[in-house]
């Protein structure tokens, strides 16, 4: 059993509001913002759902930018959940809100779909509910993420559940993708037949 605080190089709260303002156009001084909203049940952060946003004149945001591999863990709300940080993701100049703590996983110890698989996990929401403080809203703080214990297997397992992680998440997808035309082709006939039945 490891704690986070050890598996982890960095770990931070995300950036409050002072640091920057929403807008809708995209110019020098811009990034995009990861919301609640912009995390799936997947452990997946949806592009399409983050937000566009100006850094306040002299406001420095290095240290909630998200890197490629880093996990963000939505902390504040009624859906205490995990995602991870793809390239692409890392790409597009995103900072956490201050609903997130940000972890980033020590390489050689820790990959980071693991921690997420695990927090998102029935045994991880079990602990992240154990250590969380609020009645109504959840709260799971910095300190008392970094004391929580894992158990986590070897390296070359690791890497496995990665794979895993992606390519359930990747079948997900194509199925929901599939699920929909048919509903699409399913509501066209139907509007078809009840044309010929006038």
């Amino acid at each position: 059993m490891k704690t986070i605080e050890l598996l982890c190089g960095d770990l931070t709260t995300g950036a409050t509001n002072t640091l920057f303002e929403k807008t809708e156009e995209q110019g020098v001084n811009t990034a995009k913002l990861l919301t609640g909203s912009s995390l799936n049940l997947n452990g997946e952060i949806v592009e399409e759902q983050l937000t566009t946003i100006r850094i306040k004149e002299g406001k420095n945001i290095q240290r909630f930018q998200l890197q490629e591999g880093d996990v963000v863990l939505l902390a504040k709300g009624n859906s205490i959940r995990a995602a991870y940080v793809t390239a692409k993701v890392a790409n597009l100049n995103v900072i956490a809100s201050a609903n997130f703590i940000l972890l980033r996983p020590n390489k050689d110890a820790l990959v980071g779909e693991v921690l997420v698989a695990y927090l998102n996990s029935t045994s991880g929401q079990n602990k992240l509910n154990a250590i969380s403080t609020g009645a109504a809203i959840q709260n799971v703080s910095l300190s008392n993420l970094k004391k929580l214990e894992i158990e986590l297997p070897a390296l070359d397992k690791q890497h496995e559940i990665s794979e895993l992680f992606h390519a359930s998440n990747q079948a997900y997808k194509s199925t929901i993708k599939l699920a929909v035309q048919q509903k699409k082709v399913a509501n066209a006939c139907i509007n078809q037949l009840m044309k010929g039945a006038a």
